[in-house]
């Protein structure tokens, strides 16, 4: 149940325990959850800490937004693999918005101290830097940056990278993914930010670290750091 004398975000300990009642079949493959009010209701919480906990276990793959429907359990595939964890972009299709990326910046960048800290990087004093903004329409939705490790920044020299970066590193290449990590914390956003983003002072953005390992290396092979509406399921074509 949500604790709130606890550090934990109210929306991460809802999100939680939304998701753990998926995995325990509590509400069945393409079932609808409950409605925004009736969790309000059942957890004591905020409409915007029920959009935060819900809009999270979209972008992870648990569920899906039907307009003018409702919020359904995810069908899974086995054959997705780590996809819906990790893509964005296939986050945004099972709400039905189609994307565009358009890469800012694409670099080779040296590493100090506190950056290697942050990218979990021992050795490593050096990799490939993407910057991208992401819009949905004319909507820019999303402002991120991605450090790819040396060993596989190769790869990605000749790729598109207006096209998934996630689905490049899982369809297109021979490694193989041994674990993600992923932080995912609400906030305001900062002047830079919202400046991308052309949102208010007052709106709350998803700020999401994640790290991607592959198998025989220890570093990270691609650190994300990840600047996000909130609003997500209100941009549809």
């Amino acid at each position: 149940m949500i604790d709130k004398m606890s550090d934990i975000p109210l929306y991460v300990q809802l999100k939680q325990e939304l998701k753990d009642k998926i995995l325990a079949g509590h509400w069945k493959e393409e079932e609808k959850i409950p409605s925004e009010f009736d969790l309000m209701k059942t957890y004591k919480v905020s409409r915007a800490t029920v959009r935060a906990a819900i809009d999270s276990l979209v972008l992870e793959g648990f569920l899906v937004k039907k307009h003018g429907t409702g919020t359904f359990v995810r069908k899974m595939r086995p054959s997705i693999g780590f996809e819906p964890l990790i893509s964005l972009s296939y986050a945004l299709e099972t709400l039905n918005i189609l994307s565009k990326n358009v890469v800012l910046q694409k670099k080779r960048i040296d590493l100090g101290e506190k950056l290697k800290r942050k990218l979990r990087y021992k050795e490593t004093t050096e990799c490939l830097y993407v910057s991208r903004l992401r819009y949905v329409d004319d909507i820019p939705i999303a402002v991120e940056d991605s450090y790819l490790h040396p060993q596989i920044a190769p790869i990605f020299d000749e790729k598109d990278l207006s096209k998934s970066i996630a689905k490049i590193l899982i369809n297109e290449t021979d490694l193989s993914i041994s674990k993600v990590e992923q932080v995912v914390v609400p906030r305001l956003a900062q002047d830079n930010e919202r400046r991308l983003l052309m949102i208010h002072r007052e709106t709350q953005i998803l700020y999401m670290q994640r790290w991607i390992y592959v198998q025989n290396q220890t570093e990270p092979a691609y650190y994300l750091e990840l600047i996000m509406r909130n609003d997500l399921s209100t941009l549809r074509r």
